[in-house]
């Protein structure tokens, strides 16, 4: 993981800066690792969305983060790559717990962000068709109580119609 910057935040923040961060040639996904470097303590005041921004807006999504002081990574991406390689990652913090925005000094949530790029295993499977195959399976193992006779020949599968008595 690459160190993009920290970040503090009060109740009143709304959409903070961390740090410019381009993602490297064809890569469409984005691992980010959050450590709550204070309160030491749980947090337990709000959450915060996290997302990364090139010229073209949010084109990798925006992830739902907590505070943890061990740290956690979290994944932005769509399954295609951004139209920019280079943009920022932002934060806003949710201030949804009262208590956080009433008391007389709220804590300041600090917060250390680190960044890798990552090219995403997505994309069409290899020799399957593209209509049906995935879905219509689910589909028939559904009617097998419904009285519904099929049959599955050379990966292709035929429902077997009867005259109506």
């Amino acid at each position: 993981m690459n160190p993009v910057g920290s970040i503090s935040v009060g109740p009143t923040d709304r959409e903070v800066e961390v740090g410019s961060f381009s993602l490297d040639e064809e890569h469409d996904t984005l691992f980010i690792d959050v450590q709550q470097m204070s309160p030491n303590q749980v947090w337990n005041y709000s959450y915060g969305l996290l997302w990364w921004e090139s010229a073209f807006g949010r084109e990798l999504g925006t992830e739902k983060v907590y505070g943890h002081q061990v740290g956690e990574t979290y994944k932005l991406g769509i399954g295609r790559s951004p139209r920019s390689r280079a943009g920022r990652i932002m934060f806003a913090p949710r201030a949804y717990n009262r208590r956080w925005i009433s008391i007389e000094n709220p804590p300041t949530w600090t917060l250390s962000i680190s960044a890798e790029s990552a090219k995403s295993n997505s994309g069409s499977f290899p020799d399957i068709p593209a209509f049906g195959v995935r879905a219509t399976l689910g589909v028939f193992a559904d009617l097998v109580g419904a009285g519904v006779s099929y049959a599955i020949t050379d990966g292709t599968a035929k429902i077997l119609l009867s005259p109506f008595k």
